[in-house]
């Protein structure tokens, strides 16, 4: 262990601090000297318990573990110790004085002279007077009372006037004169909230001087003005004397409160100085009532611009104007001291421009302090309940933690309850607060030795306010802005970049949305087109389990197996209940898809970013791509050669042909344009947006805004609801031909391998040319009965009955589908002049295209 110690003491030494390898080496020598046999099993678990000595030690403390000697306490035992009491010389012995006297001492005690017993006769009779009554008692001082009496001036008449003057006072008011002395007396009393005999206190707070009394040398009329103006300043000084001994509830009142105290304290002080110069007596100066009110009109200027504040924040609480005192009595403060600060550097008072954005800053940093906590902790200081953040919906669950856990507080009228200069930055500060709370919620930990945040310290507005001084052109509200969002940026960006970290490594944002592009979006075409094949299969063998759920979902997760991004024990398929049995005549109908349910498991950070009514939006988009693919595999379907040649040599199978390929190419155009342009396109800027982003909630609006886009773009918006359902209208038609089709050459297309003869199923014929094709029911809801007209007006009647296709009926089927066809083009063209659908004229153009080339032309 010695050995230990030395090398520790060359280690020291080596990096050039040998005072802590000779603390060391002192110390180690003082332990050995009364070491015992434990000494080296505690040095060894100190050594290992120690943590960087070099860097860690700290040497001025060593000196603080010196104890001090301590003085002994004198006691007597000390005492008697050195000096003991004997009684050696006999100093302790009591003395006789009596038995040492003198005779000639007796003589002189007897025999006293005549003048000593009269002294001695005149000072017992002294000492007796001093206790009599009578030597207690001053004898009154007339000319003192007078001067007391002469200093009253209230109580005095008006003197000097004639009897005839004073029988025509008869029966009015007889004034007081008074000097200018007297006056600044009392005034300096009404200023420091004394009680006074010329001034008044009124029970609305305004402050009149009685009319009883006047000055000598000066008309009542001409001092008027000078004895209001004094009047209104001890008025604003009472004001400010009864709010301080208010009790506030709220902090930021109370720090205003604190303020307005000390400065009324100081402002008394400065009173009092003006009050003595005033009254001071020097040779050839006399008191001067203007210069009073000069000086105190000077000295109070800024405690009354205070009292002004005060004024309109207890009129805004005033129950008159329909304000509460809980939506006013905080923040308000603070929006009134701002203002003043901006209006005090605009005209440059930069006197009074100090003087309240000092007060503004103590006041802000209350304000302050809460939000400061917030954003560094994530959690609510409920001792201030004035701060313009709140609980939400305590029992919302994860998936909604970020949306509804932390609200803004709004008042009745939907206003942010918070300063007007702290408006554009509440939603970052919110924002900066739940970043932490999300980030605790997913169980992160701060490494050690790193701070939460870049932002330690409170907000400096004193800096702000040199900066101002400096530049000169620069406003008081720019600077304030500019440095307000520098301080709440070093918290904002460093908690949202962590939570973005966050949710990329652990949630694996970026693996799940590629997941949704796949399984909804169709990013991969093949994967789409194998279950379309599968599903279409068994609706066309009329299997009335087509829609089983457990073969639904194993046939997804067969074919999204290889798909690296799809977890795929998170993946479920659901059909509508009752959809599936319940197979009517028409059991092709792209309707029967609508009810089918693709549900993927999100983690609930990441589904905080994708909600609800997001997935609900991927599940039309899916449903819509699944209902084109069934229609174009219908058409794609390889027809015998010896059915083609039959269709080929009869005008009626010419027509078939053509009809089908006018269609095939309105599929693969609507098709292409849907995933090509409008999926890829508007994924691809999603994702370029999103590696930008500040924070979640930029997240969760991008991702809206995305989905949004999609619903327009993909027209299953409710403004372009009449155009998807004249697509699934087409969609439907295709279906009727395929069939129709199929029976003309009196076999069904090769699928599979399977080659029915004849329908599975009977349908009954109507009496007259057909019926309208089967209206598409969205699973948002039923639409309006104006859109229902729009789309009736494009269809004309059908038979469904599945004999071989008839030039009548393939007519009426060419006839609606150009009616149909007609329709989406009107619509498009029509949203692409609104300026609503940006892609509207691109995919008009593209079936306009096929309209005028392909229209096939029969009898």
């Amino acid at each position: 262990m010695a050995a230990r110690l030395e090398g520790l003491q060359e280690k020291f030494r080596i990096f050039d601090n040998d005072e802590l390898a000779d603390a060391l080496h002192d110390r180690v020598d003082d332990l050995f000297s009364r070491s015992d046999r434990w000494t080296p099993e505690v040095l060894s678990l100190f050594l290992d318990l120690s943590d960087r000595p070099l860097q860690e030690t700290k040497i001025a403390g060593l000196a603080e573990l010196r104890s001090e000697p301590q003085a002994v306490p004198l006691t007597w035992l000390n005492i008697l110790a050195d000096d003991p009491l004997d009684n050696d010389e006999g100093i302790w012995d009591d003395v006789d004085f009596a038995g040492d006297g003198s005779d000639e001492d007796a003589d002189s005690i007897t025999h006293l002279s005549p003048s000593s017993d009269a002294s001695s006769t005149t000072s017992n009779e002294l000492y007796d007077g001093v206790h009599s009554i009578e030597n207690l008692v001053l004898p009154p001082d007339n000319d003192g009372l007078k001067d007391v009496i002469k200093a009253q001036f209230w109580s005095q008449a008006v003197q000097g006037a004639s009897e005839t003057n004073r029988s025509k006072c008869v029966g009015t008011e007889n004034f007081i004169d008074l000097t200018e002395a007297q006056l600044i007396r009392e005034v300096g009393f009404m200023l420091h909230g004394l009680p006074t005999t010329i001034y008044e206190q009124h029970s609305d707070g305004d402050i009149h001087m009685s009319t009883r009394y006047r000055l000598k040398h000066i008309p009542r009329r001409q001092a008027a003005g000078l004895l209001r103006g004094l009047s209104a300043i001890g008025a604003a000084l009472a004001h400010l004397r009864t709010w301080k001994t208010q009790n506030q509830q709220y902090p930021l009142l109370q720090t205003f409160q604190a303020i307005v105290a000390e400065r009324l304290a100081a402002v008394e002080e400065t009173l009092i100085r003006v009050e003595s110069h005033c009254l001071e007596s020097k040779r050839g100066y006399t008191a001067s009532l203007l210069c009073c009110y000069d000086n105190v009109e000077s000295e109070t200027t800024l405690i009354r611009q205070l009292g002004a504040i005060l004024e309109e924040l207890e009129h805004d609480r005033s129950p008159a104007i329909g304000r509460s005192v809980s939506s006013t009595s905080g923040f308000r403060v603070l929006e009134l001291l701002y203002d003043r600060v901006c209006l005090c550097h605009s005209i440059g008072e930069m006197t009074s421009f100090d003087y309240f954005a000092e007060i503004f800053s103590a006041c802000l940093h209350t304000y302050l302090k809460p939000l400061k906590h917030w954003m560094e902790s994530g959690e609510l200081v409920r001792l201030d309940q004035d701060i313009f953040i709140k609980d939400g919906d305590s029992d919302a669950g994860l998936e909604d933690m970020w949306a509804r856990r932390h609200l803004l507080l709004l008042d009745a009228s939907g206003q942010l309850r918070a300063p007007r200069f702290l408006h554009l930055a509440s939603k970052r500060i919110l924002n900066t607060g739940k970043s932490i709370h999300f980030l605790r919620l997913l169980g992160y930990c701060w490494p050690d030795g790193e701070a939460k945040h870049a932002n330690t310290t409170s907000f400096d507005l004193i800096r702000v306010c040199q900066t101002v001084r400096a530049e000169a052109l620069t406003s008081f509200s720019e600077s304030f802005d500019r440095a307000l969002d520098e301080w709440i940026a070093k918290s904002h960006h460093s908690s949202s970049f962590v939570l973005r970290q966050q949710l990329e490594v652990r949630c694996g944002l970026s693996r799940v949305l590629d997941a949704l592009d796949y399984l909804y979006l169709s990013r991969n075409g093949a994967l789409l087109s194998s279950i379309a094949s599968a599903i279409s299969a068994r609706m066309d063998r009329r299997e009335s389990e087509w829609g089983d759920n457990l073969v639904l979902t194993e046939l997804f997760r067969e074919v999204f197996a290889t798909t690296i991004c799809v977890d795929t024990e998170n993946l479920m398929v659901r059909t509508s209940r009752g959809s599936v049995k319940s197979m009517s005549s028409r059991q092709q109908s792209m309707e029967k898809l609508s009810t089918l349910r693709v549900i993927y498991s999100l983690p609930w950070p990441v589904a905080n970013i994708v909600s609800k009514k997001s997935i609900r939006t991927y599940q039309s988009v899916f449903v819509l791509l699944l209902q084109l693919q069934r229609a174009k595999q219908a058409l794609e379907r390889r027809v015998p050669r010896s059915v083609m040649t039959t269709l080929m040599r009869d005008p009626v199978g010419c027509f078939t042909v053509k009809l089908r390929h006018s269609l095939l190419y309105f599929v693969n155009t609507v098709l292409s344009y849907l995933v090509d342009v409008v999926l890829s396109g508007a994924t691809a800027i999603m994702r370029q947006q999103l590696v930008k982003s500040n924070d979640l909630d930029e997240l969760i609006a991008l991702h809206h805004h995305y989905m949004a886009r999609l619903e327009e773009d993909c027209m299953l918006s409710n403004e372009r609801k009449p155009v998807m359902q004249a697509i699934i209208s087409v969609l439907d038609l295709i279906i009727l031909l395929t069939e129709a089709s199929a029976f003309y050459g009196r076999q069904t297309p090769v699928r599979d391998g399977y080659h029915p003869s004849e329908p599975t199923t009977k349908t009954r014929r109507r009496p007259h040319t057909g019926v309208g094709i089967e209206e598409h029911s969205s699973s948002e809801g039923d639409e309006s009965d104006g859109e229902s007209d729009v789309r009736n007006s494009h269809r004309v009647g059908l038979d469904v009955s599945t004999e071989p296709a008839s030039a009548t009926r393939l007519k009426s089927m060419h006839t609606t589908f150009q009616q149909l066809l007609g329709f989406i083009l009107v619509s498009l063209r029509g949203g692409s002049r609104s300026g609503d659908y940006w892609g509207a004229q691109m995919l008009a153009d593209m079936l306009a295209t096929s309209r005028g080339r392909d229209d096939p032309k029969f009898g």
